[in-house]
């Protein structure tokens, strides 16, 4: 485990995936992203699970908590959104998310392509 800024941090090697479970501070950064991205190998695996505001009816309240509970994050933490995958549907091929609990959390995955990596 390393303990670190993701947007900063300096790692030895190349990693075969990405997990960012619940961490947005990596999967909705567009910096964290920038600087660990090219750290992967081609064809590395990419998956991103976390909190999401939802369009369903029955998800309001939970929209409702992740407003509470995001004002107790980091301030380095990209604010929650409809769509926090966002930043990774540039980044990695095929990007698809489905959404779970009512759309207030969602799982992303695709795989990186050497030329489309920076």
């Amino acid at each position: 485990m390393i303990v670190a800024d993701a947007r900063t941090v300096e790692l030895k090697g190349q990693f075969d995936g990405l997990l960012s479970f619940a961490a947005a501070d990596i999967y909705a950064s567009p910096q964290a992203l920038a600087n660990l991205l090219p750290y992967l190998r081609d064809d590395a695996r990419v998956v991103a699970f976390g909190a999401k505001f939802s369009r369903q009816r029955l998800g309001e309240v939970g929209n409702l908590l992740l407003r509470c509970l995001w004002r107790l994050s980091f301030s380095s933490t990209p604010a929650v959104n409809y769509e926090p995958w966002a930043p990774l549907k540039d980044r990695i091929d095929e990007c698809h998310a489905q959404e779970y609990f009512f759309g207030c959390m969602f799982l992303a995955w695709g795989s990186i392509n050497a030329s489309r990596k920076s």
